[in-house]
Formats: C-alpha cells, sequence, structure tokens
C-alpha cells in the first residue's frame, strides 16, 4: 500500500510522544464493574476517545517487564529463554528512539526502578535513548513495593517533561508504572476500590484494587498532561506489559471469582490479552477488534506520526492498516512454535504428543484438536512459519554492529 493510501498516515506528524507502559494489566479490566464501581474509569473513559485495541497479546520472553521494552521500541522478537536485555546489551539496535532522533525528538525513559534491574543500565544504550530517569531520579518518597508509588513517578515524570519542552522541540519518552505489579499488596490509603467480602484477602481482589490504583494515578497523570498542554499536542500511547493474574491450579476461589467477573471459565486467551489505546489529538477514535500483539505497536505509531518503516527490518505491522491475516509468535510462556491469528491460540506441545487449541471467540479450549496438529495442516504451516519468523529475529539481532561503551 502507498503511503498517500494508508489511513491515518501522518495524522500524529510532528507531536510529542509518550508511551506509557502499564504494569501488569490485562485488557479485561476496561470495563469491568466489581459492585457498580469501574475498576479503570479512566482507561474506559479514553476508550471513547483514543484507537482502542482490544484483542492484543503480549510477546515477552524471560525478561517480562523489559522485554515489553524491548518489543515496543523495536518490533523485533524477543531473545526468549534470556532476557533480550542481557543477550543484546553490546549492540547498536535499530529502534523508535533512533528513528524519531532523526526527526529531531529528544528521547527519554522514566523507570522508578533501580536501572541495573533487568540490565536496563545497558538496554537503554543499546536502543539509543538520549537520557533515563530511574530510581536515584525519583527518590524514597512514598514507597510501594519496588519503589517510589505511581503518583510520585507521574508527578516528577510531568516535572522534567515540562522542562525538557522548553529546550526540546519535540520529545520522546517512554513512561513504566510500577505500583501495581505483584503481589498487588498495598497501603490502606491507595486501596480506592470498594469490594465485597469475597474478594478480601484473595488474589483477585488484590490485583483488581492494585489496577484501580494504578488507573486513579494514571488519571491524575493525565490530567496534568493537559494542564501543562501535551494532551493536545502529543501522541499518547498507552499499553499493558504482561498478565498479572495467573491463579495456580489450586486457587478455586481465585478462578471461581474470576469466572464470575468475566462470564467464562479464565484462560489463557485472557491472561495473554494486554489493552492498548492510543490518543491523536482530533477525531480519532474507535474500538478496533484486529488480532495484534506488542510487536504491532511502534508501526502502528509510525504511522500515526508519517513516518515511513520501509528501509527498517521489523516483524510487526500497522493495526489500522493491515488489521487482518496477523500471525503472532511467542515463545517461553508458551512453546516456540505457538501462535495466535484471528481464530485460534495455539499451543505447540510437540514434545508431549499433544497440545492445546483456545478459540479466539469464546475465549474457551478446543475439546477436538488433533487435527491442529497433524502433518501438513493449516495449523503446522503457521507453526513452521512463526518459528521461522523466530530464527530471523535471532539472526538478524545477533548480526547488529556493537556498540562502544557509553554512558550518559
Amino acid at each position: 500500500m502507498k503511503k498517500q493510501d494508508l489511513n491515518f498516515f501522518g495524522a500524529a506528524k510532528d507531536k510529542n510522544v509518550i508511551i506509557i507502559q502499564l504494569e501488569s494489566f490485562q485488557d479485561m479490566l476496561i470495563n469491568m464493574e466489581v459492585k457498580g464501581q469501574e475498576v479503570t474509569p479512566t482507561l474506559n473513559g479514553l476508550v471513547n476517545d483514543s484507537f482502542y485495541f482490544s484483542n492484543i497479546y503480549q510477546q515477552i520472553g524471560a525478561g517480562n517487564t523489559s522485554d515489553a521494552e524491548f518489543l515496543i521500541n523495536t518490533s523485533l522478537y524477543p531473545a526468549g529463554n534470556k532476557p533480550s536485555s542481557k543477550v543484546y546489551e553490546n549492540k547498536i539496535i535499530p529502534s523508535l528512539p533512533r528513528i524519531l532522533s532523526k526527526e529531531g525528538y529528544y528521547t527519554s525513559t522514566f523507570h522508578a526502578d533501580n536501572v541495573e534491574y533487568w540490565n536496563r543500565i545497558k538496554l537503554y544504550p543499546a536502543l539509543g535513548f538520549d537520557k533515563y530517569y530511574e530510581e536515584e531520579f525519583f527518590g524514597k518518597k512514598d514507597l510501594v513495593g519496588f519503589g517510589p508509588s505511581d503518583e510520585v513517578l507521574y508527578e516528577k515524570a510531568l516535572e522534567e517533561l515540562t522542562a525538557l519542552n522548553e529546550k526540546h522541540e519535540r520529545i520522546y519518552a517512554h513512561v513504566l508504572s510500577m505500583t501495581s505489579h505483584t503481589p498487588f499488596e498495598l497501603p490502606k490509603d491507595k486501596q480506592l476500590l470498594s469490594l465485597p467480602s469475597k474478594y478480601h484477602e484473595t488474589k483477585t481482589g488484590n490485583y483488581l484494587t492494585a489496577t484501580h490504583y494504578a488507573d486513579y494515578a494514571l488519571g491524575k497523570f493525565i490530567e496534568g498532561l493537559k494542564q501543562k498542554g501535551f494532551w493536545d499536542n502529543s501522541i499518547v500511547a498507552i499499553y499493558g506489559d504482561h498478565s498479572g493474574f495467573h491463579p495456580k491450579p489450586e486457587d478455586a476461589k481465585d478462578k471461581k471469582l474470576a469466572e464470575e467477573l468475566l462470564g467464562h471459565p479464565y484462560g489463557l486467551v485472557d491472561r495473554f490479552n494486554i489493552p492498548l489505546l492510543i490518543h491523536v489529538p482530533g477525531n480519532h477514535k474507535g474500538e478496533n477488534k484486529s488480532i495484534g500483539g506488542q510487536i504491532d505497536i511502534m508501526p502502528t505509531i509510525t504511522n500515526l506520526l508519517g513516518i515511513d518503516l520501509d528501509k527498517q527490518i521489523h516483524f510487526g505491522q500497522d493495526l489500522i492498516n493491515y488489521p487482518n491475516h496477523n500471525l503472532l509468535g511467542m515463545r517461553y510462556y508458551l512453546p516456540a512454535g505457538s501462535y495466535i491469528n484471528k481464530d485460534f491460540l495455539f499451543v505447540n506441545r510437540e514434545d508431549e504428543g499433544r497440545g492445546q487449541v483456545f478459540d479466539m471467540k469464546s475465549k474457551t479450549t478446543v475439546n477436538n484438536n488433533s487435527e491442529f496438529y497433524k502433518e501438513g495442516s493449516e495449523s503446522e504451516q503457521k507453526k513452521e512459519t512463526i518459528l521461522k519468523l523466530l530464527n530471523l529475529a535471532d539472526y538478524y539481532l545477533n548480526n547488529l554492529p556493537e556498540k562502544d561503551e557509553k554512558s550518559f
């Protein structure tokens, strides 16, 4: 498709770029209510005022949150059984920060954790960020779990973005939340959701409480972006890094509570489904039900910015203009060769002689799945395609040039 024929190509041209990664957020939270209370009122409001992609799936490997950062900024498959931040720490990786730097953007990433965790101290230079802000910048105020609360993260990030905006014509900021991290245990003053007694001291209740607070803090950040003039001059993308709620087989009470909330048994489709919302100033909004993955976020954003990726190797696709026939790979959390498309989530269990298949519409298992594992079947062909894509990504990344040691 020619650039001039692409829908929304350049709709956010020359706008600031703010991408927010929500810790452990799953799409099932969107529009969920408990006792008449919205779990995520901030995100629910954005659904009506943004591009909302409701069928997006995590594709992280062993690097978890840091692999989500890698995927969003490269549109390349992560390493799999080892964190990408370790495997590719000395590479010069083609990335969104490098693309935007060429377009005159100052690029930065904000995370209130220690920068050495997940080897981010090497990941960020490999991705080409101009600057990172970490634990030392955010301080020790209002500690919850791994570090300062999301309210502190957003408050200090907004202050710095305002200062950067005065020095630079355009900015790209990747902002990573943290308070909704497992085990989802918040102090009383941050437990803002009033839950029925059956949720007390359950994983389900803790998860809903933590994500409700994260949504509340996000709402304060968005209000700040509006007050400082960013909202009308920025493309703001919000997505979940990975699943957070995955009860063990023995957690019968939590499984029952989840089933009551969802109206169907909780399974892998629910677990891996993450939200993606992209707000663009203007009348660009509506739900998009096309299947996509984290690997597709960068090409979708560059299309909105009017940036052509034809000369850059990437494995994702623009979700707005190529909504059909997507085939997504995942490994580590699923065996290599597993895939997701618009019809099925296929779990490759070749070593065990059998696997699982989930129907994407009903989100339940396909009981008679023997046809999926027959040699020469359409499913086996998709599996082989995914294995080839993973191998190509590995080969490409392993053969990238290495960088000189660099510090910020």
